[in-house]
């Protein structure tokens, strides 16, 4: 096989036999949702195809800003799992941003409109009847048609499917090129991709060592990808450089993003069919340093518009035994009849005994995906070698039943390590656009929080003034803690004042939205801002919200060392 069949091959072996889902949790993952208060999302295709439960996701808020450099937990849950004898599994975590000055056909934004862009160069650039962008896009137009154009990976394997054409938007999951906005479908399929992507690797979470070096090598951070083009630039189907220059084209590299490559890391062990928390009862987590001015330059005018991205695959053994997954890997000689997998086969069974399966070939290889709401990175005026770290809130309104495969309310880390001297950025956001009557506290469908310290992990009220006075405080001011606990509100009802407005009707109280014991005049966005620790201690903190008995639990720990 050519260098573009061989490329093809890894990723088919990081794909999955069964119907499971990846959900990212933080930041919070749209799964396609806009603002919607449905319990499902209106449209599966609006900005990626996430092959999801459409339950799955988070309603949009306000966007979070972080500073350059500072660290930030990426949260997910996979279905199925990870690290467990059943799969081998490989999770992909990369990031793309643009210039907020960026014209409207390449600018990264979550749009306001649930239908998806359309496929013609006007598409991005229309506008709502405020002005805004109308479409979400995170791929550019032309991209996708780079992708249309271009003649497939026939080195692949596709089992026993036909597909329904011979471009890069047919693939075995995708047969028939079904559009996703302007995502390439080879490209969500495959890592590492063999063409030029949009997408930066931040880390790679695998089974087998033994493919870290390919994989951090491959990485667009570090090595340039090519692609067919005209004279004029216009991209053209032959899809790799004899096809290329044969056809009287011109074989250029789109140049690699000078970035550091990839971590690869072992996956983190998860249970199956429990949304993937791990064996301490607790998601996923990597730890991302956000990049600084010298890898995204709008940074430096703090005009960054950024979006994350997580794909999961798995495999099973049926397609391979994978001791070696960069040897044992399966490509376009097992196609048709020599498939390892037909479509809902029948087998025979010890004792002769015949089975009819559930195998769908379009899938038993497969790749899920989900992606944050845009989000934005600025400058910092700290020095470079102070630590930063973002704490903020994941979850959304409702019960466990009422929110799955979504979470309920935590604090994101819930327990964060700091040094004396480094700082913590508090922010988080919510919507206001959860289901109606979905379990919570305050006015129907919105997400608020606060943090007050509580004297123990087991106590579920505030600490007192007399506490504090004789105990370590988390925020060493009265005004900080207040602006915490209180989010700034104003305009707020004293407690009679809310029972005469509302004929003392409790229900119709606790919904009023001048009730600011119930957080409900807050903004749906908030930004404590830098926090210095100055104190060792190991400080507790809940939410008065959301801490209760419909959604247990909101409690957070910074230990400080």
């Amino acid at each position: 096989m050519d260098a573009f069949s061989r490329a093809c091959v890894l990723l088919l072996i990081a794909v999955s036999l069964v119907d499971a889902n990846v959900y990212l949790h933080n930041p919070s993952g749209s799964n396609n949702r806009l603002n919607e208060a449905n319990t499902n999302r209106n449209n599966a295709n609006r900005l990626f195809d996430s092959q999801n439960n459409a339950k799955g996701g988070y309603c949009v808020g306000p966007a979070m800003t972080y500073y350059e450099g500072s660290y930030l937990d990426l949260e997910w849950t996979v279905q199925h799992g990870c690290s467990n004898p059943k799969i081998f599994c490989t999770v992909i975590l990369q990031y793309m941003c643009s210039n907020t000055n960026a014209p409207d056909d390449v600018l990264v934004r979550d749009g306001t409109d649930y239908d998806e862009v359309p496929d013609d160069p006007t598409g991005p650039t229309q506008l709502d009847a405020n002005g805004d962008p109308n479409y979400g896009v995170h791929e550019t137009y032309d991209y996708y048609q780079g992708c249309k154009i271009r003649e497939r990976n026939k080195g692949l394997w596709v089992a026993d499917r036909t597909l329904g054409g011979n471009s890069a938007i047919n693939t075995r999951q995708n047969v028939n090129g079904t559009r996703f906005a302007y995502e390439c479908p080879e490209e969500r399929d495959y890592y590492p991709y063999w063409h030029p992507s949009p997408w930066k690797d931040i880390a790679i979470f695998v089974d087998d060592p033994a493919v870290c070096p390919y994989y951090t090598t491959e990485s667009q951070n570090v090595k340039p990808k090519g692609f067919c083009r005209d004279v004029n630039g216009n991209p053209q189907s032959p899809n790799n450089p004899t096809a290329c220059t044969t056809g009287g084209y011109i074989w250029s590299n789109a140049p690699a993003f000078g970035i550091a490559a990839p971590d690869c890391l072992m996956s983190l062990e998860s249970r199956d069919n429990y949304l993937g928390n791990t064996v301490t009862g607790e998601t996923p987590t990597y730890r991302w340093k956000l990049p600084s001015a010298a890898a995204e330059s709008c940074i430096l005018s703090d005009n960054c518009n950024c979006v994350l991205r997580i794909r999961y695959n798995a495999t099973s053994s049926d397609l391979g035994t994978y001791s070696n997954q960069l040897t044992n890997s399966i490509d376009y000689n097992q196609n048709g009849a020599a498939s390892p997998v037909k479509e809902d086969p029948s087998v025979t069974a010890v004792g002769g005994l015949i089975f009819s399966l559930a195998i769908d070939t379009s899938q038993i290889g497969r790749t899920w995906q989900d992606r944050s709401y845009v989000f934005h990175i600025k400058s910092r005026t700290l020095p470079a070698a102070t630590n930063i770290y973002n704490l903020g809130v994941k979850g959304k309104r409702g019960n466990d039943i009422q929110v799955y495969p979504a979470e309920q309310y935590a604090y994101s880390p819930s327990k964060l390590y700091v040094n004396v001297g480094e700082y913590v950025h508090f922010q988080w956001t919510g919507c206001d656009t959860n289901p109606a009557g979905n379990a919570g506290e305050g006015t129907d469908q919105t997400d608020r929080s606060n943090i007050i310290q509580i004297s123990d992990p087991a106590n579920n009220v505030p600490a007192n003034d007399p506490w504090l006075a004789s105990n370590p405080a988390l925020f060493q001011s009265a005004a900080l803690r207040s602006q915490f606990a209180f989010l700034n509100q104003a305009n707020c009802l004293t407690y009679s004042e809310l029972a005469a407005k509302n004929n003392n009707n409790v229900n119709s109280m606790e919904q009023d939205i001048q009730n600011c014991m119930k957080l409900n005049y807050a903004n749906g966005y908030f930004d404590g801002g830098l926090v210095k620790m100055n104190t060792t201690g190991s400080f507790w903190f809940m939410s008065s919200r959301n801490n209760n008995f419909s959604n247990r639990g909101q409690k957070g720990n910074i230990i400080v060392q």
